[in-house]
């Protein structure tokens, strides 16, 4: 890498604010990687990257598009102050970056959904949460970078450009119903109406898509469930490359909302039935089973879930779409190295540990820790936390809070730590707006929050074994 010598930034205008265009974007740097050109270059957390090349950009998508050439100009404003701004030259390899992380992927604020789901969970949430709870987002650069769901709804003309512009895909996209009325009624937005249009233009500029349909009983499912996944089964060979059927998820803080109720066990088990007929025909026709059932769709249906092979290629994990089975895949494969009790090598703990769960892993976390308990020696127990903040219905750990944890954890046994999923927490925070540190003081007891995998677990109850990782 060679540098040049820093040069005073060109005098930088701010717009006037215009409610109705995005804010001006702020790539604020959150982390600067050691040994980095940024580190080199002076660039500090807090600072602000302006513009390379001169041109300012929207988001992490931008940044990555231009910093891909060999000779970049990098406009630094220190602390954020532009007034101060200066720009160095840089010369670098093609694959190298500055080596920053970002406060956030997008600099110019999220896109808010313009939907009015009955569904939606921000309208089922209380006061008093964590403030991101209250972002209504239907983003495609979230939907491109992190997997975020979109319904193409609020997509303007430059968003459609820059998405075939940079090519981004595969996007997820909410389909719930390819019937017009359906749909339109779902979203309670006429431009639900428009979604064949939406992917036949998206799949003309070879963008591919991995579906879902949030089922909703009385709404979507019978006839019309049939009819969607017939349809958007059409799309496989021009880009639609998965379909998931996911439960609806309600809350008991509906408030005002429209009378919905979630899918019974028997209409659980009819999807996972209907879909296991799907599947076989989709995969003698395109060699995919493409539809897919949700986790917890066959854990309401009291059914065995397949094995990680029968989701090819894992496309909507992170959707609970083949979670547990991959979970319990790589299990197996840690628990094989697990140290074995006896005189000479103790077991992985000496203490008693608490695994925080929702209720609806919590069988499934009991029944992979069950058969090393003797072996390793290990004392730990399964806590489900039932979710009264949320309502009952609310089963996943990904909304536990602070409040049901100190409420339900006294009528456990009492343990030394406790382990709790990083899903449910953001930045150290739950999602009832309680730091970690603060419900750690309320129980008088540590608690370590552990990567929602299965080596993360592993990691939580075998530290000196087992290497942390929040992707395996």
């Amino acid at each position: 890498m060679a540098l040049t010598q820093l040069q005073p930034a060109p005098p930088t205008f701010t717009r006037p604010i215009n409610p109705y265009r995005p804010p001006e974007p702020h790539a604020m740097v959150e982390r600067v990687e050691p040994g980095s050109i940024a580190e080199e270059i002076g660039i500090q957390p807090g600072d602000e990257i302006v513009s390379i090349n001169g041109e300012r950009m929207e988001d992490v998508i931008d940044y990555r598009f231009l910093i891909s050439d060999e000779d970049v100009q990098v406009e630094i404003a220190p602390g954020g102050r532009r007034d101060e701004a200066y720009v160095v030259d840089v010369e670098k390899s093609v694959d190298e970056t500055l080596g920053v992380a970002f406060t956030s992927d997008v600099f110019d604020g999220i896109r808010i959904c313009t939907n009015f789901c009955d569904f939606c969970f921000v309208y089922q949430n209380r006061r008093g949460m964590r403030k991101s709870v209250y972002i209504k987002d239907d983003d495609y650069r979230l939907s491109f970078l992190h997997g975020d769901f979109i319904t193409l709804t609020n997509l303007t003309e430059r968003c459609w450009e820059r998405i075939f512009r940079y090519g981004l895909s595969p996007l997820y996209v909410s389909i719930h119903a390819t019937d017009p009325d359906t749909r339109v009624a779902m979203l309670r937005n006429p431009e639900g109406a428009r979604l064949r249009e939406h992917l036949e233009r998206l799949f003309d500029h070879s963008i591919q898509i991995h579906g879902q349909i949030v089922l909703t009983p009385g709404i979507n499912d019978g006839y019309r469930l049939d009819q969607t996944v017939e349809e958007m089964a059409r799309y496989f060979d021009h880009g639609c490359r998965s379909l998931a059927i996911v439960p609806v998820g309600l809350t008991g803080q509906r408030g005002r909302l429209p009378a919905l109720r979630t899918v019974t066990r028997q209409e659980a088990r009819t999807v996972v039935l209907k879909s296991r007929y799907w599947q076989k025909q989709f995969l003698e026709k395109y060699g995919a089973r493409f539809v897919y059932p949700s986790d917890e769709m066959y854990l309401l249906a009291e059914l065995p879930l397949p094995g990680p092979e029968k989701y090819e290629e894992l496309a909507q994990v992170e959707n609970g779409v083949g979670l547990i089975s991959r979970f319990r895949q790589q299990w197996r494969r840690l628990a094989a190295r697990f140290p074995d009790a006896s005189p000479e090598t103790p077991g992985a703990t000496a203490t008693r540990v608490g695994v925080l769960s929702g209720t609806l892993a919590a069988p499934v976390l009991e029944a992979m820790l069950a058969p090393i308990r003797e072996r390793c020696g290990l004392d730990v127990q399964v806590i489900p936390i039932r979710n009264d903040f949320f309502g009952p219905s609310v089963t996943v750990s990904g909304l536990l809070t602070g409040q049901d944890i100190r409420a339900q954890v006294g009528e456990a046994t009492p343990c030394d730590h406790y382990l709790l999923p990083e899903n449910a927490t953001r930045e150290g925070w739950l999602i009832d707006d309680i730091r970690v540190e603060q419900l750690e003081l309320d129980l008088g007891v540590p608690i370590r929050v552990v990567p929602a995998t299965a080596r993360g677990l592993a990691h939580g109850l075998f530290p000196d074994h087992v290497r942390a990782s929040r992707h395996a």
